[in-house]
């Protein structure tokens, strides 16, 4: 009985300092890091962007970069609750930004899908060499939309890494306005249809 506690104890020690070092990084003194690390797709709008990896690479899906999932932190908003989210934070506070394409903002691409009225448009190609002239927005809330909300995701991720904090994502898109927005004074002022 006293070989098999013992037995019991050396295991119980090895397993811990094996749990231990396989789950530690960098270990110091002072400072222990763990590894525990999730990763999920650069959001990109498809249902890749919840599944969940345990180590770095590139989604088998859709071939984005993996990004460690607690970077992803921009919020979302149905295009139904766009109009009470612009009264209650006050239309001077709510800054309307549209990354489609030039042509699909102004109605001249084959899809019209219509767009938010005072919307600046910033196709999500040019977003990263153009975020400069976003910069005196930081402290207002972004709605970040485009036609399907495959483009949205990722530009409002690319606005949280650059330190723009009040970024929400319009789900669905300019796509599913009409099906998701019901008519009023508030979506018919905000509406511009093409």
């Amino acid at each position: 009985m006293k070989n098999a506690l013992i037995f019991f104890a050396v295991f119980i020690t090895a397993t811990a300092f094996t749990f231990q070092h396989n789950n530690v990084k960098n270990q110091a003194p002072d400072k222990i890091v763990l590894t525990d690390t999730q990763y999920v797709c650069l959001p990109c709008g498809s249902e890749c962007d919840n599944t969940i990896y345990t180590k770095p690479s590139t989604c088998p899906h859709c071939n984005m970069k993996l990004v460690d999932k607690a970077s992803v932190k921009f919020n979302s908003i149905e295009p139904g609750a766009l109009c009470s989210f612009i009264k209650d934070m006050g239309k001077q506070n709510v800054i309307l930004l549209d990354v489609r394409t030039t042509e699909e903002f102004k109605g001249t691409a084959k899809d019209k899908f219509g767009r938010l009225a005072g919307a600046i448009n910033i196709p999500v190609q040019q977003l990263e060499k153009r975020m400069g002239e976003l910069n005196k927005y930081k402290s207002k809330e972004i709605i970040v939309y485009c036609s399907h909300s495959h483009r949205s995701p990722m530009a409002s991720y690319m606005l949280m890494q650059k330190g723009f904090t009040r970024v929400n994502n319009m789900e669905f898109g300019m796509s599913e306005w009409k099906n998701k927005v019901k008519a009023g004074e508030c979506s018919n002022k905000l509406y511009i249809k093409q």
